[in-house]
């Protein structure tokens, strides 16, 4: 599907990609840069923004070529070859109507945003729940979790066809919190909306948290990195 114009949601500022004052990070990972500051304390969220770099580029694993079959296709190709030994225990989780900051603002842009939640109330401001302050039908509610021990990440990206989703393969520790890898589903068959997708992970909290990054295989030559500092950050598009 193409559209000479993409509309979507941004309840907050664009982010920034490059920033003169941006701080330098001392975690290192599979893309070679950090993601925190050197003042920050421990278990505080860094109240600069970091930005990423670089923002993009390519999948450092081997992604074969999709087959053309129906009956061979796999949703999953981005993410078949992708390492996936995880350091931290995560799961994706069901979850209520969420407030999400990919909203109105005219753009042909790709947008990406994380949130890290730390605490029950900061669930209750991202998602609507009941009257008794919990989601209906969830096997344990979301903002019963105990944040002792887990970060809620709140992940966004857009836009193109609602049947397209997140699909996670890791979670790293590093030295300033976690790191989120995972790819976009491609469906054999999609619908031909133009929507933002999200999802909601419960993921293992490590012994020191400051900061949730996150890098996506949207491509089989691109990859995309942000983190919870960011706001949402957009993207030339393909």
């Amino acid at each position: 599907m193409t559209c000479n114009r993409r509309r979507f949601l941004a309840g907050t500022a664009l982010a920034t990609v490059a920033s003169a004052g941006c701080l330098q990070a001392d975690d290192q990972t599979e893309t070679g840069d950090g993601n925190g500051n050197d003042d920050g304390d421990a278990d505080s969220e860094p109240t600069s923004a970091v930005p990423e770099d670089p923002r993009v580029d390519e999948p450092p694993y081997e992604i074969e070529s999709q087959p053309t079959e129906p009956e061979e296709w796999n949703q999953l190709y981005l993410c078949a070859n992708m390492p996936g030994d995880s350091d931290l225990e995560f799961q994706t989780v069901s979850a209520p109507r969420a407030d999400l900051l990919l909203r109105t603002a005219d753009t042909e842009d790709e947008a990406y945003a994380v949130r890290a939640l730390t605490s029950a109330a900061e669930v209750r401001e991202v998602f609507e729940l009941g009257d008794d302050g919990s989601d209906e039908g969830s096997e344990e509610p979301i903002d019963a979790i105990d944040f002792e021990e887990t970060v809620l990440l709140v992940v966004e990206s857009g836009f193109g066809s609602g049947s397209v989703t997140h699909h996670w393969k890791r979670a790293e520790a590093t030295d300033r919190g976690v790191h989120l890898h995972g790819c976009q589903t491609t469906p054999f068959k999609q619908t031909s909306d133009l929507t933002a997708r999200h999802s909601v992970v419960r993921v293992e909290r490590p012994e020191s948290f400051e900061l949730a990054r996150v890098s996506l295989t949207v491509g089989a030559e691109r990859r995309v990195h942000f983190n919870a500092t960011e706001g949402v950050v957009t993207v030339d598009a393909e």
